[in-house]
């Protein structure tokens, strides 16, 4: 079966396995796979040093609703689960090690972590810290923020899924971008801020429930590894245009970003709607919120969407953009889970809503 056939039969379900269940990204993951009419899901691996145990010890979520051992992680046991498509949720390192051999094996990989994200092997001693050894599948991956990726990701054999952070920058401004609405000579802020499952399941100093309840902190500026990725969606050439400041928040999970920038002469609160409207008017997870309503995180978590909205000064030719996702979901599993249905021909919202 070639990568990303289409379906041939009525009711036909593509097997799907889950590497990296055991943490947030993957917990949803299954979470979406149990209900998805078209996409069954088989097999669940952890971390290869892991024990066999029953998805349920680990996720007491799904008791009575999944019965699935979760397996430490292993090529031939990828191969005795006869899956079509392997979701991975894994850290970037060992993505960037298995994803290979997952495609060799004729499957397709949908991969959660940074390890195929950006085009230039160059950028990952730097941003990622580690060397890039497969610079042909950096070419070969679809960069997979659904809405903008469209029909390249049909039959895909590798999607790099955007991180959280990205796709809530990313998806408002391309449209305007494109569109010559935004004045590139200006700065573009984005001021991001995070829940704290947007850094992963295994406890840091700095993510204790004592260190974020009750504030508020900026981390990892000017250094963040998701600023080459949103440079290089955004098709900036001059890199000083972009700020992106991330933040963390004492909440579970979701992500709101500020985007600040400066119109051209002449583009109006008016111009930016309808370049929105024209983008995403064949996309349901995509929600426009006119002013004076404007998104929140709260409209946003256990959901597929992406909530935009935008103010202007139109005397100063100031445009403030607000959007949000849940990071788990639209920044992560939901997406991932969208780029595949476009891969297998499907609606792009099979399963989400």
């Amino acid at each position: 079966m070639s990568h990303g056939q289409l379906y041939a039969e009525e009711g036909k379900r593509k097997r799907a396995a889950v590497a990296g269940a055991t943490g947030y990204s993957g917990r949803e993951l299954i979470r979406l796979l149990i209900k998805h009419p078209r996409l069954e899901l088989v097999a669940l691996f952890a971390s290869p040093d892991s024990r066999p145990a029953p998805i349920e010890q680990i996720h007491p979520h799904f008791s009575g609703l999944l019965q699935l051992d979760c397996l430490p992680f292993s090529i031939e046991a990828i191969k005795n689960a006869e899956v079509d498509i392997t979701f991975l949720a894994t850290p970037n390192e060992f993505s960037h090690d298995v994803a290979p051999e997952l495609l060799d094996l004729g499957l397709t990989v949908i991969d959660i972590s940074g390890a195929f994200r950006l085009k230039d092997a160059a950028n990952y001693p730097r941003w990622y810290g580690f060397e890039h050894k497969r610079p042909d599948l950096l070419q070969e991956a679809v960069y997979g923020l659904t809405e903008i990726a469209g029909e390249s990701l049909r039959g895909a054999r590798l999607v790099a899924n955007p991180g959280c952070y990205p796709t809530s920058i990313e998806l408002p401004l391309i449209p305007l971008l494109r569109s010559g609405l935004i004045d590139t000579a200006q700065p573009i802020i984005c001021d991001s801020k995070s829940g704290v499952t947007g850094a992963g399941k295994t406890p840091t100093a700095n993510t204790h429930f004592s260190e974020v309840y009750d504030s508020f902190k900026a981390y990892n500026l000017l250094k963040h590894r998701h600023t080459p990725e949103i440079i290089q969606c955004l098709e900036l050439d001059n890199k000083a245009v972009l700020i992106f400041s991330p933040h963390l928040l004492p909440i579970n999970q979701g992500i709101l970003s500020t985007i600040y920038c400066r119109l051209v002469d002449g583009a109006t609160y008016g111009s930016v709607r309808d370049a929105l409207r024209q983008a995403y008017r064949s996309h349901r997870l995509i929600r426009m919120f006119e002013n004076p309503q404007l998104p929140e995180i709260k409209f946003v978590v256990n959901t597929p969407f992406c909530d935009i909205g935008w103010v202007v000064d139109q005397e100063n030719r100031q445009l403030i953009i607000i959007s949000a996702i849940d990071n788990l979901l639209k920044g992560a599993a939901s997406q991932a889970v969208q780029n595949a249905n476009v891969v297998f021909g499907l609606n792009e919202a099979e399963g989400l809503l």
